[in-house]
């Protein structure tokens, strides 16, 4: 079994944490986990919850999350929104470019 931390996401407090967890397992096959994390002195860093999420489970998770996306953009305050600069792909012409022509060899 090998586990690879994907990211460890900042919770409200300084002392909780969420932790996104690949484990590539051959037994059980692959899987993700969602760790609530907290710390303690002396101790450092616990596990207080696990969520452990097999494919179809992960596949769902995402759908939904897709969906709490969409939510949140239409509850969003546009001061709020952070805009995203799109960089076109080099071997596509912007939709809106005028043709030019080419010289030929």
């Amino acid at each position: 079994m090998h586990e690879t931390v994907i990211t460890a996401i900042p919770q409200d407090t300084s002392d909780h944490m969420l932790e996104v967890v690949f484990i590539d397992d051959q037994a059980q096959g692959p899987r993700v986990e969602l760790r609530t994390l907290a710390w303690g002195n002396g101790l450092g860093w616990y596990r207080q919850h696990t969520v452990t999420l097999d494919s179809a489970s992960l596949q769902g998770l995402q759908r939904a999350l897709g969906q709490v996306q969409g939510y949140l953009r239409h509850t969003t305050p546009p001061s709020q929104r952070q805009s995203a600069t799109v960089i076109p792909f080099p071997c596509v012409p912007p939709r809106n470019a005028v043709p030019t022509e080419r010289a030929s060899a």
